[in-house]
């Protein structure tokens, strides 16, 4: 990895989260495809170490109102616990903020949330950003290639290290992925080690 890649930081946000959900509720509430759905906004420290990207929050997460709750949840927590990283020191966020299978999500949903969760990251502001599948990495690097390629490697993210692996909720379903999510934890670990203290 090129440190000089992520020598850039973003410039400060002058929103809150609190100002950037409360918009995107209204906006949401407006719409008829998003109108009746449960909102399930991100959760964490501003400055955490790593936010954590999904797609979209499922079903256990609806009685808490929180992101990750449930299996994949517990997955999550183990993944980020492996590396030292506790659930609480993380920013939790999904691209989606509405409960759906990952077949409703269609380009004009991407188009309409991504804009939120790329103002949301640029107040968190986090050391680095785990992507977890898919959407969430093609939609921040802006990219269509697949996770299986994109997996395993830093990439630049607007000044911050970003980098993608595979879904805790993919893993319950092929467990053989588990060893490659590993490593690319420990790079995760091995990066927040030499800059601890920075920012």
């Amino acid at each position: 990895m090129q440190d000089s890649l992520f020598t850039a930081q973003p410039n400060d946000s002058n929103e809150t989260l609190e100002e950037i959900n409360d918009e995107l509720l209204r906006r949401a509430k407006s719409l008829p495809q998003f109108r009746e759905r449960v909102l399930i906004f991100g959760e964490g420290p501003l400055r955490a170490r790593a936010a954590v990207v999904g797609e979209s929050p499922g079903p256990p997460d609806i009685d808490s109102g929180r992101p990750f709750m449930g299996p994949a949840g517990q997955m999550l927590e183990r993944i980020l616990g492996s590396v030292g990283l506790s659930r609480g020191e993380c920013y939790l966020t999904n691209v989606v903020k509405i409960i759906c299978t990952g077949d409703e999500i269609t380009p004009e949903w991407l188009s309409f949330f991504t804009p939120y969760l790329r103002r949301e990251l640029a107040v968190v502001r986090p050391r680095v950003v785990i992507s977890f599948g898919n959407t969430p990495t093609r939609a921040l690097l802006r990219t269509k290639k697949p996770i299986s390629q994109m997996r395993g490697e830093f990439h630049d993210y607007e000044g911050t290290p970003l980098m993608p692996t595979f879904n805790p909720a993919y893993l319950l379903r092929d467990p053989t992925r588990k060893r490659e999510v590993w490593e690319d934890m420990k790079k995760i670990r091995a990066m927040l080690a030499t800059t601890k203290g920075e920012g």
